[in-house]
């Protein structure tokens, strides 16, 4: 039953890509048990906290949107999770209408978009000719979808590199709304060989500041 749990985030290390290149993780080590002290212990520097799987609550772009530590622990917990795949392979802004809406059932909570980008992950392209989406996409998916709180996708940002005006818009679109849908940027799908998800927890590390930050996403599939 265990085998049935999966990591749907990316391990945090100093190759961890930022968007356009322009952020880095830094690791280092404070103490070593070999060097003769009672413990290992390391500090994590991030130049910014948007790096890596992570979440943006509506503070990141709205001025008094809702903040980290506003989220209760059972809105990071998802019971209905939908999944669709929309291959790319370079930037483009990805709309309503080329994604197959009718395959995903209408309770969905939350809605996880498969590109196969992932696999540029390492390479420049990551960074800066991912897709995006785009600003309408919010809407069609809350009239869509009534339960739906959050969207999680396998590319770096909702921001596209090459459509970065546009890409504040779409991020406007989603967080600034009465009914805001959690982004989770970065997302892992390589443990995934199934369609079907069972339920999505999304563990963040919750800081005062509010506005976001590294996140692990635990699944159980089907």
């Amino acid at each position: 039953k265990m085998s049935k749990i999966i990591f749907m985030s990316h391990p945090l290390d100093e190759k961890t890509p930022s968007y356009g290149g322009r952020d880095s993780l830094k690791i280092s080590p404070n103490s070593k048990i070999v060097n003769g002290v009672g413990a290992n212990t390391s500090s994590l520097l991030f130049s910014n906290n948007h790096m890596g799987t992570h979440m943006d609550t509506p503070y990141h772009f709205c001025e008094n949107g809702k903040k980290t530590l506003q989220y209760k622990a059972e809105e990071f917990y998802f019971s209905n999770v939908g999944i669709i795949n929309h291959p790319c392979t370079s930037a483009k802004l990805i709309e309503s209408n080329d994604l197959d809406l009718k395959t995903v059932p209408l309770d969905i909570d939350f809605l996880f978009i498969n590109t196969s980008f992932e696999k540029y992950r390492g390479d420049k392209k990551y960074i800066n000719d991912n897709p995006g989406l785009h600003a309408d996409l919010a809407k069609v998916l809350r009239d869509k979808f009534s339960n739906l709180r959050g969207v999680g996708f396998d590319f770096i940002s909702l921001t596209s590199w090459k459509y970065r005006e546009e890409g504040r818009n779409s991020h406007k679109s989603f967080l600034c709304n009465k009914r805001s849908l959690l982004v989770i940027e970065d997302v892992s799908f390589k443990e995934l060989n199934t369609s079907q998800i069972d339920w999505t927890m999304i563990s963040p590390l919750r800081t005062s500041d509010g506005n976001g930050g590294p996140v692990t996403i635990i699944s159980k599939i089907k």
